[in-house]
């Protein structure tokens, strides 16, 4: 069984020596691709220097999180990758985590994406979006926390949702899925990959015996400015719903017509901007589910 390692790269030197150095540590044997998205601290140069058994793939541009993905996926694929593990630049294994989640993976084929537990960078909680998905039952098992409580822990728990930090993806579930939508350049393309792998009817799985640390504690201004968008493009983007963006639409023109009669400006100028985002983005909306709703490599 072959794997390879895909690292998407901007900007991240600070963290290379803990994420490439933890992969050199790893008991499964990986191959590593880098693919760097036209960093400006000299990534690329460094990686190859300390790390010459990586693969880099220098991109001209910044061309988004899923994109560059996308690549290190494919390349993979034309590698013959049976798993494909997903790291993100500013995450670390431990030795046993990628081996492990194989073994599972092999145990436990109904599974399209297996994920460790995201730890800290001081390990010392849980990784505060994953907890916050994790203590939420209507998305994981509750059975892992009754577990967790009486010591009869199991090596996987269904849940509706992992940040793709660290994703094993087993090869049938890209022969299905496919890669990342484009439509999300950074910031929700996770959500987006797993509402497709759940309307495929594979599950999501945390490995709650397994850790990794993602380094992830600080503030998101790209997000921020941008989450009511990104929460749009994840609903309206999802194919396990019917969305009638026509109808939305009318609504959101008809509340601002009325908020502005009202003298609410600020409601009014809300409700407008949502109606020109959904007029804007309709049609790439469309073509996304469309496309999202057939098995195959799509976006790769």
């Amino acid at each position: 069984m072959k794997s390879i390692v895909v690292i998407v790269t901007y900007n991240g030197k600070q963290w290379y020596d803990h994420c490439l150095g933890s992969l050199r540590q790893s008991l499964a044997s990986v191959e590593v691709v880098v693919v760097d998205n036209a960093s400006s601290d000299g990534s690329s140069e460094y990686i190859s220097q300390h790390f010459p058994e990586v693969v880099v793939l220098e991109q001209k541009e910044n061309i988004g999180f899923g994109r560059a993905n996308n690549i290190g996926i494919k390349y993979a694929l034309d590698h013959g990758a049976d798993y494909v593990f997903l790291l993100n630049q500013d995450a670390w294994v431990e030795p046993e985590t990628i081996s492990q989640l194989i073994s599972i993976a092999q145990a436990h084929p109904e599974y399209g994406i297996l994920s460790p537990v995201h730890l800290n960078a001081e390990k010392s909680n849980i990784e505060h979006l994953l907890l916050h998905r994790l203590d939420d039952f209507r998305t994981t098992d509750p059975a892992l926390f009754n577990d967790l409580f009486f010591g009869r822990l199991k090596e996987v728990y269904d849940t509706k949702y992992v940040n793709a930090a660290a994703w094993l993806l087993p090869k049938k579930t890209i022969e299905t899925v496919g890669g990342f939508d484009p439509l999300f350049f950074v910031y929700g393309e996770d959500d987006n990959y797993i509402n497709r792998v759940l309307y495929h009817g594979m599950k999501i799985g945390i490995c709650p015996t397994l850790r990794m640390v993602h380094d992830n504690e600080r503030p998101r201004p790209l997000y921020d400015n941008r989450k009511h968008e990104v929460l749009m493009m994840i609903d309206y983007t999802d194919v396990n719903q019917t969305h009638h963006i026509k109808q939305d639409m009318r609504q959101h023109w008809f509340k601002t017509i009325t908020s502005f009669l009202k003298g609410r400006g600020k409601v009014a100028k809300n409700h407008y901007a949502d109606y020109l985002w959904l007029k804007n983005h309709r049609q790439a909306i469309e073509n996304s589910v469309a496309m999202n709703k057939k098995p195959g490599l799509n976006w790769l």
